[in-house]
């Protein structure tokens, strides 16, 4: 259609065709095409111009009309795309919100005010692709989707902790050989392992352990160690403010764990043609973990309470 407005402007295939930077040939195909697609002539052509006939002017007054809303669509959305607003869905691991992430909410919600921004919290896998989140904070093992983007944010390593409740009960261990004299609550991702790991000075300690109780979730494991069933190796980043609180106690502080441990990732589905509002959230989030924000105590959970307050933010467990 552009090709036939641009010869019905020009009236001549020639300077069309110069204009498009296309070949002569070309811009004569495609006119020619067009015509035996409708089954009309909407040309006459003479070797000094070219006319319309009465079809081919309606059909060039229908193409005008088309063309322009449609560059009216395309123009709402390409400024859609550049607007930061809208709303904005994110998951995440359960427990960070407690340990600084809140705070990035927070800056992301003050910076950006005409995003609505909700925050759904869960320990269960999350197929990025097919759910309505925009973008993930969560550990790599909680992502189903095959296709997606992970950019690392940080990594956790596991610690022994234990309540105070529990070492009223048994002394703590001193020595990673000790364990094998306390009750252990154990995560099942570890599969048929049942060695816990440690090292200090160069040498490493692994020991074969029973664990009084296995769970497929660090916050069910979490939960335990804080009632007193047991000792549990942790996520870092996860009982941060519990033992600031002694709630939990750090055990085996001379020795480091073997395990990998947990890596949070900010995930999302593809890396094109991003809206504004995701981009700016990645931007953020990319960031927020060098500069240190994610270790900040919990005191920004305050301010997106606030912000729940005015129905911006909703934090969903």
């Amino acid at each position: 259609m552009r090709v036939f407005l641009k010869v019905v402007d020009t009236q001549q295939f020639s300077q069309a065709a110069q204009q498009l930077e296309l070949s002569p040939t070309r811009v004569t195909r495609y006119v020619d095409d067009l015509e035996s697609h409708l089954g009309v002539k909407l040309l006459q052509r003479s070797t000094r111009r070219t006319v319309l006939t009465d079809v081919g002017a309606q059909y060039a007054r229908g193409c005008r009309a088309l063309l322009s809303n449609l560059a009216m669509v395309e123009e709402r959305a390409m400024r859609a795309s550049a607007e930061i607003s809208g709303e904005l869905r994110v998951v995440m691991l359960s427990g960070l919100a407690q340990q600084g992430f809140a705070s990035l909410f927070a800056e992301y919600r003050e910076r950006y005010p005409d995003v609505a921004l909700s925050v759904t919290s869960t320990e269960a896998e999350v197929d990025m692709l097919g759910s309505r989140f925009d973008v993930g904070i969560l550990s790599d093992e909680m992502v189903s989707s095959v296709t997606h983007v992970s950019r690392a944010l940080l990594h956790s390593r596991l610690v022994a902790v234990a309540a105070p409740a529990y070492l009223a009960r048994a002394a703590a261990p001193q020595r990673p050989d000790d364990l094998g004299a306390h009750r252990l609550i154990g995560h099942a991702a570890r599969g048929k392992d049942k060695r816990w790991g440690f090292s200090a000075e160069g040498v490493e300690h692994r020991v074969r352990v029973h664990e009084s109780f296995v769970v497929d979730n660090r916050m069910m494991q979490k939960q335990l160690a804080l009632t007193g069933a047991g000792i549990a190796l942790l996520p870092e980043c996860l009982i941060e403010s519990e033992i600031r609180a002694s709630a939990l106690v750090r055990l085996l502080e001379a020795y480091r764990t073997l395990d990998t441990g947990m890596q949070i990732s900010l995930v999302y589905p593809s890396r094109d043609f991003l809206p504004g509002r995701v981009r700016a959230f990645i931007d953020l989030a990319s960031g927020y973990t060098a500069r240190g924000h994610a270790r900040e105590p919990a005191a920004a959970m305050a301010a997106v309470s606030a912000m729940n307050d005015e129905s911006r933010v909703s934090v969903a467990a």
